[in-house]
């Protein structure tokens, strides 16, 4: 963080100027220095990575500034979205529930023994971050619960990624189709828009795994 103040205020006018800020927010926000760690990130504009935006989030909201974290929340989603939406691997459909928007996204050709298979999202329309109910082949934890069970049957784990962590809501057959699971994922993410995960006010809050809130394509 010092090496890169000390470039910030010597070069102000270097291309890598808004980058070194997004860097140099990050620090600030993991020391807690949250007044530096707000104006680093207004200085670094718009950020194309998920953890630097789920930082620049919980930073301005502990500063108080609610509305520029929700819109960088907004912008952020925006994005992802088009991103995937631009994949010719993904289908992604969004419907407005009573408290936020729940994009359905499908992946289709890709190793069938890894990765997400679909994902359910949820963003809350006021505050609040996201969610992510998923349905995933994950071939180690498959593999450990096969072996602890010594048992060779082929299943799905189902997930619900929050903030602060994954919880594993069970397992289900591999032949049930993703849309048969449908109802039950929007039951589940219509509960959690009521009452969303919210910032921490007074300290910044570090969200785990950004990549599980707002998952991309898996990789082969």
């Amino acid at each position: 963080r010092s090496v890169t103040e000390a470039f910030l205020t010597a070069c102000p006018e270097r291309p890598e100027f808004q980058d070194a800020s997004r860097i140099a927010g990050i620090a600030a926000a993991d020391m807690q220095d949250v007044e530096n760690a707000a104006i680093h990130f207004r200085n670094a504009g718009w950020m194309t990575d998920l953890m630097s935006n789920f930082y620049a989030i919980s930073s301005f909201a502990a500063a108080g500034d609610a509305k520029a974290a929700w819109r960088v929340r907004d912008q952020m989603v925006e994005s992802w979205r088009t991103r995937l939406e631009r994949h010719p691997n993904v289908s992604v459909s969004a419907e407005a529930l009573e408290h936020g928007m729940l994009y359905q996204i499908y992946f289709s050709e890709l190793d069938p023994e890894a990765g997400t298979r679909a994902a359910w999202v949820a963003v809350p329309f006021g505050p609040g971050f996201p969610a992510t109910l998923s349905f995933s082949h994950d071939r180690f934890r498959m593999a450990m619960r096969k072996a602890r069970a010594a048992e060779d049957f082929d299943f799905r784990y189902i997930d619900l990624h929050r903030c602060q962590g994954r919880r594993t809501l069970g397992r289900i057959d591999s032949e049930i189709a993703t849309h048969d699971f449908d109802a039950s994922a929007r039951a589940s993410l219509s509960a959690y828009l009521a009452n969303p995960d919210q910032p921490n006010a007074e300290s910044i809050t570090v969200c785990a795994f950004p990549s599980r809130l707002l998952p991309g394509v898996p990789k082969r």
